[in-house]
């Protein structure tokens, strides 16, 4: 079995991807050769925790679900930053674009994340948002 059908399958199986946190919000990036943006993902902690050296010492191990994981590949594919499948540390990566990921992540997702913008009947925009300029 291949690094991305092994990915695959364990992903399935826990239905979360790990990545490497610096501070809220705030993940482990990596560049090719060419300067192309990636954003690594593991599919267990402990592949994540052995990644957490180098430029990446300090980062925390944290987990994603296949729901904010599909809203989170949209953001990604409109800033055209792909996705690195388990890094190797001698640099190898196998690259996932992030919008074939989340076309192919959509059947999995239980829908369970959602973000204030997903809310649109029940999200108050207070009074006055939709008054003319003056």
């Amino acid at each position: 079995m291949d690094k991305l059908e092994q990915f695959i399958a364990s992903i399935l199986e826990t239905r979360k991807v790990w990545l490497l946190e610096a501070k809220e919000g705030f993940f482990a990036m990596l560049e090719d050769n060419d300067g192309e943006p990636y954003i690594p993902l593991w599919e267990s902690e402990a592949l994540a925790a052995k990644a957490a050296q180098g430029d990446w010492e300090g980062y925390t191990e944290t987990d994603m679900g296949f729901s904010e994981l599909g809203h989170w590949l949209k953001e990604l594919a409109a800033d055209d930053i792909d996705i690195a499948v388990s890094p190797e540390t001698d640099g190898e990566i196998t690259a996932i674009p992030s919008h074939k990921f989340r076309n192919w992540l959509k059947p999995y997702d239980d829908h369970s994340y959602k973000d204030q913008d997903d809310e649109e009947d029940d999200f108050d925009y207070g009074e006055g948002w939709a008054q003319p300029w003056s």
